[in-house]
C-alpha cells in the first residue's frame, strides 16, 4: 500500500512542482526520516509550508507533509532564502519543527535589491 507521503510527492511531480530527481531525494527520505523524532508529530497530518514571493510573484511555493520537513527544506535553493545579504537558518527551522512548534515560524517583508520580498514559512 502507498503512504500518504508518497502519494503526494507523486502528486507534486505530475502537477510540475518538483521534477524526478527531487522526488527520488524525497522519497529516499521517507524511509530514512520514519524514526526521526519529527516523524511523531506527522500523525495530525500536519504541512510544512514554504512561499517565497517578490513583488506579488511566487519565486518559491513549496508544501510538504511535516514528516519529510528535512528533507524537503534542504531542496530549496540557499539563494531563495537569502534576504538582505542573509541567509535563513534551515536548521534552526528545523528545531523549530522538532520541538513541536506550529503556525507561523517566520516571516519577513523587506525590500531587497529594489523589490519587495515576502517570505513566510509556517506548520498548519
Amino acid at each position: 500500500m502507498m503512504s500518504a507521503e508518497r502519494k503526494l510527492i507523486l502528486e507534486m511531480v505530475k502537477e510540475g512542482k518538483i521534477n524526478i530527481d527531487d522526488a527520488e531525494k524525497l522519497l529516499d527520505g521517507v524511509e530514512v526520516i520514519v524514526d526521526e523524532p519529527i516523524a511523531a508529530k506527522s500523525i495530525n497530518r500536519k504541512f510544512l509550508r514554504v512561499l517565497v514571493t517578490e513583488e506579488n510573484n511566487p519565486r518559491v511555493n513549496i508544501n510538504i507533509p511535516i514528516a519529510l520537513a528535512e528533507v524537503g527544506l534542504k531542496l530549496i535553493p540557499k539563494d531563495q532564502l537569502k534576504i538582505e545579504g542573509k541567509n535563513i537558518d534551515i536548521d534552526e527551522i528545523l528545531d523549530l519543527i522538532k520541538e513541536g512548534n506550529e503556525g507561523e515560524l517566520v516571516n519577513i517583508e523587506t525590500t531587497d535589491k529594489g523589490k519587495d520580498v515576502k517570505i513566510k514559512i509556517y506548520i498548519d
